[in-house]
C-alpha cells in the first residue's frame, strides 16, 4: 500500500494486548518475530581518545564501550550503524584510527561474519571539527606547528577520512541500503566560514538536496537524515541545549516521512521527550560515553546537583552545596527495526546491557496523527508516587559550597534531606523531584534535583536508590517550618508531595 507524505507516519494501530493504547510502548523484543526490512544500530558522542587495551570499558576516552556496542550490533543482524557525531574527543587523527580500529575488529572489510555489508553511517561533531582548539589541546600535545598539523583531523578531513574508513568524504552524503535512504550532514564550516569555534550552517546542503532530489523519494518510505546538533523546537523541546537554528526543522517539515536523528546534548534516552513527533519524526540519540544534565529547562539556577548553564554560572553555583550528578556509568545506544507497518525501537545501555524502557513502537499508517507527539503523550503518562510508606529523613549539617572560578568553598550550615525512589506507580519513573521549604508567613523558596538513577533502567540498583538534597540554610525562608518533596516525570507531572516539619 503506498501511503502519501501526508500521512506516512501517522497514527497507531492496536497490537493484541496494547490495545487501547493509541500510542504503542511494548516490553523489548514484543514485535520482534518477523524479519523486519531494515536493521541499524544508533550511537552518538562516543568521544573516544585511544585504543582500550589492559582497561575496564568503563575507564574514560578508550574505545572498549564502542567495540562491545557494536559486537551486541552485530549480533542482532544490524545492515548498518550510525554514530551521529563527536566520534572523538579533541580532533586528533589518532584518536578517528581508534574509531576505525574498533569498527574493522567486529566488521572487517565493513563485513559481517556471514559476509554481508554492514554499512558506516558516521558524521563529524563539533569534537571531531574544532575539538584540537578546546583547551589548546593540539597546542599543547604538539607544541611544533608542523608536526601538529599532520595530527589535527580537521587540516586535512577528506584525507583523512578516505584513508581510515575508505570512503569519500562530503559535507551532506546520500547512502542507500535495503531501498532506504540516509543523509548524512557532517560538522564542518566550510570555506569563508572560518571562526574559531564555529557553527556548521546546517540544513543549507539539505534544502538544496530535497528541493532538487525530493519528488524521487518514495513516499511510502521513511528517509533517514542524521546530523550533530537537535533540530530546533523538536525533541527535547525548545529547552534543548545545543539546537541547530532552525532551518533543518523548516526543511524537513514538508517531508512527514523523514526521522532526523541527533546527538551533542547527551541527554538520556529514558525522557521520553527524546523522539519527537511533529511535521516530521525528530530522535535525540543519547550519548555512549556519558549523560548531559537537562539544565537549560530550569533557568537560570538549574538543579542543585548539575551544573548550571547561564552567564551568572558562577555565582548561582557558588550557592550550591550539592555535586554534580554523575552520569558516566550510563552509555547507551539504540537499535531500530523497520518493517513494512511498524518502526521498533530499542534504547539500550551498554555497562549494565539492560533495556531502559520499553521499546517505542511508531506504526506506519494513519489511523491517528501523530501519536508520538508531547503533548498527546504527555496527557497519557502517570505521575510518579512515593511508596505508601515512604518518610523523608532530615538532618542539620555542616556543608562546602562549591568551589568555583569566582570564588572558595565556603561552609555553612544546610539542611539534607533523603527519599526513597519514586516508583509507586506502575508506568512511571521519577526523572526530578521539586522541593518546597515554607517558611514564616506564607514564604516559601522551590528547588529542584535531577533524580537519583533517572538516567538507567528501572531495574538498575541506581533507578532503585534513594534521592536526596542539601541546601545552605541561608538560601531558605526565615522561620523554616517545613520541607515538601514532589517527584515529577520527564512532561513535569507531578506526583503526591512527602512532607517533613522542620
Amino acid at each position: 500500500m503506498k501511503l502519501s507524505r501526508r500521512f506516512f507516519i501517522g497514527g497507531a494501530v492496536s497490537f493484541g494486548a496494547f490495545a487501547g493504547n493509541r500510542f504503542v510502548k511494548a516490553a523489548p523484543g514484543t514485535f520482534l518475530g518477523k524479519k523486519p526490512n531494515l536493521t541499524f544500530g544508533v550511537v552518538s558522542d562516543i568521544h573516544i581518545t585511544k585504543v582500550g587495551a589492559d582497561e575496564k570499558m568503563a575507564s574514560w576516552g578508550n574505545n572498549l564501550t564502542f567495540r562491545h556496542t557494536l559486537e551486541w550490533f552485530r549480533d542482532q543482524g544490524v545492515d548498518a550503524v550510525m554514530v551521529v557525531g563527536d566520534m572523538v574527543d579533541t580532533g586528533m587523527v589518532e584518536e578517528l584510527q581508534a574509531v576505525a580500529q574498533a569498527w574493522y575488529a567486529v566488521f572487517p572489510d565493513d563485513k559481517a561474519p556471514d559476509g554481508r555489508t554492514v554499512e558506516k553511517l558516521f558524521v563529524n561533531g563539533n569534537h571531531d571539527y574544532h575539538g584540537y582548539l578546546y583547551g589548546d589541546h593540539a597546542a599543547k600535545a604538539y607544541p611544533d606547528e608542523a608536526e601538529r598539523r599532520r595530527h589535527v583531523l580537521r587540516n586535512d578531513l577528506g584525507g583523512w577520512w578516505k584513508k581510515i574508513f575508505n570512503e569519500d568524504y562530503s559535507r551532506l552524503y546520500r547512502k542507500t541500503i535495503r531501498g532506504y535512504t540516509f543523509l548524512g550532514q557532517h560538522w564542518d564550516d566550510g570555506t569563508g566560514m572560518e571562526t574559531k569555534y564555529g557553527s556548521c550552517p546546517f540544513g543549507v546542503e539539505l534544502a538544496t538536496f530535497l528541493d532538487a532530489n525530493g519528488k524521487t523519494l518514495d513516499p511510502s518510505l521513511p528517509f533517514f537524515y542524521f546530523q550533530h546538533p537537535h533540530p530546533k523546537d523538536t525533541c527535547y523541546g525548545p529547552w534543548a541545549w545545543g539546537h541547530d537554528s532552525g532551518l533543518v526543522t523548516k526543511t524537513l517539515s514538508a517531508y512527514a516521512n523523514a526521522v532526523a536523528f541527533s546527538g551533542h546534548s547527551h541527554y538520556t534516552l529514558t525522557d521520553d521527550r527524546s523522539l519527537w513527533q511533529g511535521a516530521f519524526t525528530s530522535v535525540g540519540t543519547s550519548s555512549l560515553r556519558y549523560t548531559g544534565m537537562p539544565y537549560n529547562a530550569r533557568h537560570p539556577a538549574g538543579y542543585e546537583n548539575t551544573t548550571t548553564e547561564a552567564k551568572e554560572r558562577d555565582t548561582l553555583d557558588a550557592q550550591k552545596v550539592m555535586g554534580k550528578y554523575n552520569g558516566g556509568d550510563c552509555r547507551q545506544g539504540m537499535l531500530w527495526n523497520i518493517y513494512d507497518d511498524r518502526i521498533v525501537v530499542q534504547r539500550r545501555e551498554f555497562l549494565s546491557n539492560l533495556f531502559v524502557g520499553p521499546d517505542w513502537v511508531m506504526p506506519l499508517g494513519a489511523a491517528e496523527p501523530k501519536p508520538f507527539a508531547f503533548a498527546q503523550r504527555a496527557k497519557k503518562t502517570t505521575a510518579p508516587e512515593f511508596p505508601a510508606d515512604a518518610k523523608i529523613v532530615l538532618k542539620k549539617i555542616k556543608a562546602k559550597t562549591r568551589k568555583t572560578p569566582s570564588g572558595d568553598a565556603a561552609e555553612k550550615i544546610a539542611y539534607e534531606l533523603t527519599f526513597p525512589a519514586a516508583l509507586g506507580a506502575a508506568g512511571s519513573r521519577p526523572h526530578e523531584y521539586e522541593i518546597t521549604a515554607e517558611g514564616a508567613e506564607g514564604k516559601t523558596a522551590i528547588f529542584h534535583v535531577i533524580a537519583e538513577g533517572f538516567n538507567h533502567a528501572l531495574e538498575h540498583p541506581r533507578a532503585k536508590a534513594d534521592s536526596s538534597f542539601c541546601v545552605a540554610a541561608d538560601r531558605l525562608p526565615a522561620g523554616l517550618k517545613r520541607f515538601s518533596v514532589r517527584p515529577l516525570d520527564c512532561w513535569w507531572k507531578k506526583g503526591a508531595p512527602l512532607s517533613v516539619d522542620v
